[in-house]
């Protein structure tokens, strides 16, 4: 009779809205899943309408409209039809309608995927998606409120609730299991107790209320670092909640109280930081971290860091970071403690221009040696140039030039250079006029010829030639009856500078000699020398040079 009697009451069905439905205060950073302690607080409290009843709002608002009577008993309402106008009415959201909710992926990169399958940007996901980033796959969500996720590389997480509640379109509730992996979280002010954002690992239970961190989990432990704002966080083994507040982290282990938070390290100094890079690989090269073992980069298309491109972790201040095209990034590094923990955040905008890529050295090999006079440059084809710029320095930072073309239509080219140090490099350009950076100089030394050898000291039987060397040197040797050394008489390599030849027969001959450095550079020969070899000597003339230079 009662239930019939209260069903005149449906065509009085209030219209809920936003503004009608104010979220009310658990005490902040509950943990717990909505135990009986608790009932009375998770709760949204209703503020009574013209023609509201209770029925009414039951089936507008309850998951079961017959449960109404539960609203009743709560708010002790007498007279389930006439509700004085402006109470407020408390109604727990286990009762409450839920209503299905969607994350968009607005960003994803090498191969993140949801349930298996390769996500892209704007697709949905929802309540029970299993999210996998590989290696070097990252991916971003963007929750209904606004709130962000994202997950680093070799994450595992479940999407374990994503729903808000019938009527109260600015509440909702997520879940999220970590099993494995890293994420960081942008988490949008959170409405009342109705309205819980909470992150789950196997060693942790992390209550978030509004704020900006990150979260580890991975060997039996999880690790918790706070940007800003402030979240609760209880381990798996039964103790009291940690309130992590910004700048701090704490680790919580498998079966152990959670540690005693720590402040994070300092940001790492980027003020005098590379901005400009022109390497494939981008070496980021830091100021060492007082108590760091080791540090992270991360770079991304954005400053808010929802679009991540790529990351390395190292254990010195010098990440490189790989596989980026040409453009402009954002930079994020941050110094890593003995916990693990990493501490604040340094960011900067970079700039990576490497393409064309400067084209690989034949010939002089780096830091090599050449003959003065003419030396000969040749390089390998690059892909993408059309054409090739081309210096020759006196000095490493090629203030002093030698020689320049900027428009080297052949992958090789000659200078004639006296002898001395010199440094050279080489740039590619592209056929629109898009020039590349240039390469590493390269160092050359450009030995001078081999000094003429001096005239031979004669004996009966012998002739003795000898040189000026430099240390290690060895050298190869030629005696010939013709200056083109086509009719050789005798060649040879002696490891001393000195050479002692049986005496030929009288007449006309030719000597040259050359040089072989340690590190195996051989220079030119000299000059070819004529020896006249008299048909014989006086004793009073043994020892006296006869050598004649041409």
């Amino acid at each position: 009779m009662m239930k019939r009697l209260l069903t005149k009451g449906r065509p009085m069905q209030p219209k809920v809205t936003i503004r009608r439905l104010l979220v009310v205060g658990l005490a902040a950073f509950v943990l717990s899943g909505g135990g009986a302690a608790h009932a009375a607080d998770d709760a949204v409290t209703y503020v009574v309408q013209p023609g509201d009843t209770l029925i009414g709002l039951g089936e507008t608002l309850l998951e079961n409209p017959d449960r109404w009577p539960t609203v009743q008993r709560l708010n002790a309402v007498a007279d389930p039809y006439r509700i004085p106008i402006g109470r407020s009415l408390r109604i727990p959201v286990t009762l409450l309608r839920k209503e299905p909710r969607a994350a968009r992926v607005v960003h994803v990169s090498g191969g993140a995927s949801a349930d298996g399958q390769p996500l892209a940007v704007d697709q949905k996901v929802s309540e029970g998606a299993r999210l996998v980033t590989p290696a070097e796959g990252f991916m971003t969500l963007e929750l209904p409120d606004g709130s962000r996720l994202t997950l680093q590389p070799q994450s595992d997480v479940r999407i374990d609730a994503l729903h808000g509640f019938k009527g109260v379109d600015d509440v909702q509730r997520a879940t999220f299991d970590v099993r494995q992996g890293r994420i960081e979280t942008e988490v949008k002010p959170q409405a009342g107790p109705a309205a819980r954002y909470r992150i789950h690992t196997p060693t942790a239970i992390i209550g978030v209320r509004g704020t900006s961190f990150r979260i580890a989990s991975e060997s039996e432990q999880t690790r918790a670092e706070m940007r800003s704002g402030t979240v609760a966080v209880r381990g798996d083994k039964p103790g009291r909640e940690i309130a992590l507040k910004q700048g701090f982290g704490l680790v919580a282990r498998a079966g152990q109280p959670v540690d005693v938070p720590v402040p994070l390290l300092a940001a790492p100094d980027v003020a005098n930081i590379v901005t400009l890079y022109e390497r494939p690989v981008m070496r980021v090269q830091l100021a060492p971290v007082v108590g760091a073992v080791g540090y992270r980069g991360q770079i991304a298309q954005d400053a808010d860091f929802t679009r991540i491109v790529a990351e390395a972790k190292s254990t010195v201040p010098d990440l490189k970071i790989a596989g980026l095209p040409d453009g402009a990034y954002h930079l994020r590094v941050r110094a890593l403690d003995s916990r693990g923990l990493e501490g604040h955040d340094a960011d900067l905008v970079v700039r990576l221009k490497a393409r064309p890529e400067p084209p690989f050295i034949n010939a002089p090999r780096p830091d090599g040696k050449a003959g003065a006079g003419t030396v000969n440059f040749a390089w390998a084809q690059a892909e993408g140039a059309a054409t090739y710029r081309f210096e020759i320095a006196r000095d490493a930072g090629f203030a002093d030039i030698v020689t320049r073309d900027d428009a080297l239509a052949h992958n090789a080219t000659a200078v004639a250079l006296e002898a001395g140090e010199y440094h050279w490099r080489l740039a590619s350009t592209r056929a629109d006029g898009d020039r590349g950076p240039w390469g590493d100089p390269v160092g050359l030394t450009v030995r001078p010829p081999m000094a003429e050898v001096p005239p031979p000291a004669f004996d009966e039987d012998n002739m003795l030639f000898a040189w000026g060397s430099e240390p290690g040197q060895t050298f190869d040797y030629q005696f010939a009856e013709d200056a083109e050394f086509t009719r050789l008489v005798a060649s040879g390599n002696v490891t001393t500078p000195e050479l002692v030849m049986a005496k030929p027969a009288a007449g006309a001959y030719f000597l040259r000699v050359r040089a072989i450095d340690p590190d195996g550079f051989v220079g030119g020969y000299s000059a070819p020398q004529q020896v006249i070899v008299p048909a014989e000597l006086p004793a009073w003339m043994l020892f006296v040079p006869l050598l004649i230079l041409l």
